[in-house]
């Protein structure tokens, strides 16, 4: 990833062979073997613009089993570059998307998007009108700045909170598990309105981070808390937080957290 200059949450772009081209958002792990890429293949057109993977396979399948060619596709690799980010969460289903990249997933209480473009003269506040089919006479509330190239805008009709829009010139950088579940929640007071704006909640309402035990919404932050208040095995883990003690697929990632807290305290 240094080769190509590619950091956390840059967008990627993969061709092959066969002229397909995706876009995807990077994440750096030593767990990815060197001079090899790993890519979900469960985005569709109907969810990412260029998300779909298997478009860069190649038709050969194995002559016995008819077994596609899915573990091996030699594939280049490029930064794509973006003049702006944008994340953005909506109680409506986002349409129309005008944007060089983007992809949408279902959430509690509405939909979550990433977002790249390739122009960033945009009159924010009307693109995400149209994508969110926010009403005109509908409340906004945000930010412009120029300077940075930040925009922050939240869109409320009474208490109930529609969605919002963050645009940047680097990876947006917000809690996004916590935005998305703001959606539920009406938002009358200032303070609460302004938390939504700066993408993060209050002190009194600590960030979960990015959900690890989907089975009980249990997230990155919650789970390293527990570790540095003494919970020094997933089973620990688990009776603290109930994380890894249904199906048991997050046990793993549990246990690579608390490796890493203890790499990081010996430090």
């Amino acid at each position: 990833a240094a080769q190509y200059r590619i950091a956390d949450a840059d967008l990627v772009e993969f061709s092959a062979e066969n002229g397909a081209r995706v876009i995807v958002r990077a994440l750096l792990t030593e767990r990815q073997s060197r001079g090899s890429v790993f890519v979900p293949m469960h985005w569709t057109g109907e969810n990412s613009s260029l998300g779909r993977i298997d478009a860069l396979v190649p038709s050969i399948t194995d002559p016995v089993s008819g077994q596609p060619a899915l573990k091996h596709v030699p594939v280049a690799m490029k930064r794509y570059a973006v003049k702006a980010y944008g994340f953005a969460v909506s109680v409506a289903k986002p349409a129309n998307l005008d944007a060089a990249y983007w992809v949408i997933a279902k959430a509690d209480g509405g939909w979550r998007v990433e977002l790249g473009f390739e122009q960033d003269n945009i009159d924010w506040e009307t693109w995400a009108r149209k994508a969110f089919a926010i009403p005109a006479d509908v409340e906004v509330t945000g930010y412009a700045d120029a300077r940075s190239g930040d925009t922050r805008l939240a869109f409320f009709a009474g208490q109930h909170f529609l969605g919002a829009l963050f645009v940047a010139a680097s990876p947006v950088a917000v809690s996004r598990n916590w935005l998305v579940g703001q959606l539920r929640e009406q938002q009358a007071e200032t303070a609460k309105r302004y938390a939504l704006i700066a993408g993060r909640p209050s002190a009194d309402r600590p960030d979960p981070g990015a959900i690890v035990c989907s089975c009980f919404s249990v997230g990155v932050n919650q789970i390293t808390g527990a570790v540095r208040q003494g919970c020094s095995t997933v089973e620990a883990v688990g009776t603290t937080l109930s994380a890894g003690t249904n199906c048991g697929s997050c046990r793993s990632e549990i246990r690579r957290i608390i490796d890493a807290c203890h790499v990081l305290a010996a430090e």
